[in-house]
């Protein structure tokens, strides 16, 4: 009896210490949301940490906002450690770039340049490039922490410029000025949208990463490939999932995608944030969140990719590589096709891209098609068809990537860096270093999965300390060297802290696509449609601030703000002052591989 007694109590303890172990194996869940690559880094990074992890993304497939595969190349480890960390993981080998692709080429009312042509034959526009970038990398070098860009008021000031501005002090030829704006449209955004200080930041991220490093090398397949590696690895992907909420509790979440609910401890957002104001998050994000998803600019790029034959462009000149037009074309992407042929790869962005939102695909491809042919009579005859993404009339991104337009960073800077409560965020658009970029998404991916970990671990996470910009000690010192020199030149005063600041209002971003210029197709349809994208909402705030600065001494500033708002709000009647270089640069309607 005795004995049977004990039998029954040694099970009853072997049960509970069984129960006891499972509650302690038991493996922590988590959901995330989007399927792109920093949310598929996500998923990755925890699963091999043992958790169980749902994917669910909105759209038929996976891999989010991957380039054309034909025009993906990419950065060498200086230029993107991450992304190469996980190629080698994967054992994907990218194909080493040819030299003559590792540096930009310039399209000069049809003629092609390399950079020693330009050097050459237009010995003034060459000399004005090369004038644009000291004055750039002097900007870039001012600041010490590119985590913290506005560490102090001078530099706070910056964000309440627009690019545009700036540009216009520079006082470039008209060429010059076009090839620049393409370039930067390329990269970030129109200039008249983009701040002064994220400009300048990004500058910074980049000052000794060259061009030749960030052209090292060609993933074939592009991006889409390390995208089908991580679905390889994952067990949950659920497509055609749009998230329509997400409800916290003090025992976990529960995310819903139209009548069916899904729970877990921690969730992921990885959308951009067009996509998060269609998802009702309880608790409700605060004023700030909220402001930050309606706000934020993002950069408006249209990759359209053209198939030929032959490659047209032989009959001219051997163009290769990276190309910048000054006539409307954008930046160019010449290469041979993989099976025969030739294709060339058009970035449409800023402004340009807006203004052609109206068309269709098969119009813009006609739009762009007209324009080269203008140059290579062969091109229409050559051409087999065309592939293309659009960015810009994305509903769910409203652009391609983040681009902070003026203002932005001081109210926004960071914001997304850290959970709040049991929501952790991932996206390029959550990266201060590497924003827009595949690099950025995939750390994002990295830094929300070990973040994910701390919460579970029973870390709580503070706000991001960024300090306040304070007034700079040294700002009495007008001397010509260091910061004070810089910036008081650029601002043509000699108390810099007040002046920007009153200039800022004068770039606000306002995404004003102009259907107006669907109109014939040459490249004159642009030239009436520019002025309409740039909004009249930058004139209103520069007369405020003009108002409220009424000493004498605001007279050197305020023929720059005037100057500049009449150029966007009507550019008929300022055509002949800096609005001619723009509108050339912009004529035709005219990008990462994401920035890449």
């Amino acid at each position: 009896m005795l004995s049977g007694w004990l039998r029954a109590c040694a099970l009853v303890m072997v049960g509970l210490v069984s129960a006891s172990a499972l509650a302690v194996d038991k493996p922590h869940t988590a959901i995330v949301v989007g399927g792109g690559l920093a949310g598929l880094t996500a998923a990755y990074e925890l699963q091999n940490k043992g958790w169980q992890v749902t994917l669910l993304e909105a759209k038929p497939t996976v891999g989010g906002r991957s380039g054309l595969a034909g025009s993906e190349w990419i950065g060498n480890a200086k230029a993107q450690p991450v992304l190469n960390q996980y190629l080698d993981r994967f054992k994907l080998k990218p194909v080493p770039a040819p030299e003559f692709v590792r540096t930009p080429g310039y399209l000069i009312e049809g003629e092609y340049f390399s950079a020693a042509d330009l050097a050459a034959k237009q010995p003034a526009t060459a000399e004005a490039m090369k004038r644009y970038e000291t004055a750039l990398n002097d900007m870039a070098r001012s600041i010490t922490d590119p985590e913290n860009p506005a560490a102090n008021s001078t530099l706070f000031a910056l964000d309440q410029i627009n690019v545009a501005n700036w540009l216009d002090r520079l006082n470039l030829p008209p060429t010059a000025r076009q090839l620049i704006n393409q370039q930067i449209r390329t990269r970030y955004d129109e200039p008249s949208r983009l701040s002064l200080l994220y400009f300048a930041q990004q500058s910074r991220v980049n000052l000794n990463v060259d061009d030749r490093d960030r052209r090292a090398a060609r993933l074939p397949g592009g991006s889409a490939v390390l995208a089908e590696e991580f679905v390889k690895q994952l067990k949950v992907i659920k497509t055609n999932s749009p998230v329509s909420a997400i409800n916290q509790d003090k025992d976990g979440v529960t995310v819903k995608v139209g009548s069916v609910g899904y729970q877990a401890d921690y969730v992921v957002l990885a959308v951009p944030l067009r996509a998060l104001s269609k998802i009702t998050l309880t608790p409700a994000l605060d004023a700030q969140h909220q402001g930050a998803i309606k706000s934020t600019n993002y950069g408006w790029h249209d990759q359209i990719m053209l198939k030929f034959k032959t490659p047209v462009w032989d009959s001219k000149a051997r163009m290769s590589g990276e190309i910048y037009s000054n006539t409307g074309l954008g930046m160019l992407w010449i290469e041979p096709a993989l099976k025969g042929g030739a294709n060339a790869v058009i970035n449409l962005a800023g402004d340009n891209a807006r203004i052609m939102q109206a068309f269709g695909d098969k119009q813009l491809v006609d739009q762009v098609l007209i324009r080269l042919h203008a140059f290579y009579p062969q091109a229409r005859g050559a051409f087999t068809g065309y592939e293309i993404r659009r960015s810009s009339v994305d509903p769910s991104t409203g652009g391609a990537y983040l681009a902070f337009g003026p203002g932005q960073i001081s109210k926004y800077w960071r914001l997304w860096e850290r959970p709040l409560q049991r929501v952790a965020f991932a996206g390029e658009h959550t990266d201060s270093l590497y924003p827009g970029t595949l690099e950025g998404a995939l750390r994002t991916g990295q830094r929300a999965a070990s973040q994910v970990q701390d919460l579970a671990a029973g870390k709580s996470f503070e706000p991001v300390k960024v300090a306040p910009p304070k007034a700079p000690e040294p700002a009495a010192k007008e001397s010509g060297g260091g910061i004070g020199g810089f910036f008081s030149n650029m601002f043509g005063g000699s108390k810099l802290e007040p002046k920007p600041a009153e200039k800022a209002p004068e770039p606000a971003p306002a995404p004003a696509p102009a259907p107006a210029p669907v109109t014939p197709p040459p490249a004159p349809v642009v030239e009436p449609a520019k002025p309409a994208v740039v909004e009249p909402a930058k004139k209103a705030p520069a007369k405020k601030e003009s108002t409220k600065k009424e000493p004498v001494k605001k007279a050197p500033a305020k023929p720059a703000t005037t100057h500049k708002a009449p150029a966007k709000t009507e550019a008929t009647k300022k055509a002949p002052a800096k609005p001619a270089t723009d509108k050339a640069a912009t004529p035709a309607a005219p990008a990462a591989d994401s920035k890449n």
